[in-house]
């Protein structure tokens, strides 16, 4: 319902990433239009999935990245707006007054969960246990709807570019 409405949405976002005993967290505003079509950006970082191509702008090291976004290639975002994306829904139910959804994305045996506002079915958090050593999770703090977008501009002359496309 929230996710499928013809407007992008703006997030503000902590992510964690858990694996091996070590934690790696961030922050940052997610600009999202649908699951192959947004950008996160954070202090260090910027992102961008637009169709195939991944674009990683490193601020620290002032080095951009262009890479293939393979077709196959999952990521946790998919989870928010396709609705063909291999998930299999496990179990719904309300918990703290979010509807808390268990599923497991079919062609990896990963299972996961997600919570969403009952009436909107807003996203408010997604947690992935990729493997026994490995989880990530998402927490979303705030959202709007928004119709178009301006990032900061970020003034890549001086940066190393790596193009790893074919």
């Amino acid at each position: 319902m929230y996710m499928s409405q013809e407007k992008g949405r703006l997030f503000s976002i902590d992510l964690e990433h858990q694996n091996l005993g070590k934690s790696f967290n961030t922050s940052g505003s997610l600009w999202y239009f649908n699951s192959k079509d947004y950008v996160f950006d954070s202090q260090s970082e910027r992102i961008s999935i637009k169709s195939n191509t991944i674009t990683t702008i490193n601020k620290l090291a002032k080095q951009v990245i262009y890479d293939t976004n393979f077709k196959n290639n999952f990521d946790i975002f998919d989870i928010l707006g396709s609705a063909d994306s291999g998930i299999k829904i496990l179990s719904s139910f309300i918990e703290k007054e979010l509807i808390r959804i268990n599923f497991v994305l079919v062609e990896w045996d990963v299972k996961g969960t997600v919570w969403t506002i009952q009436n909107t079915g807003e996203p408010k958090k997604i947690s992935i246990n990729i493997s026994n050593n490995e989880i990530v999770d998402l927490e979303i703090n705030s959202s709007k709807i928004i119709s178009n977008f301006s990032l900061p501009y970020i003034d890549i002359s001086e940066y190393e570019i790596i193009d790893l496309r074919d």
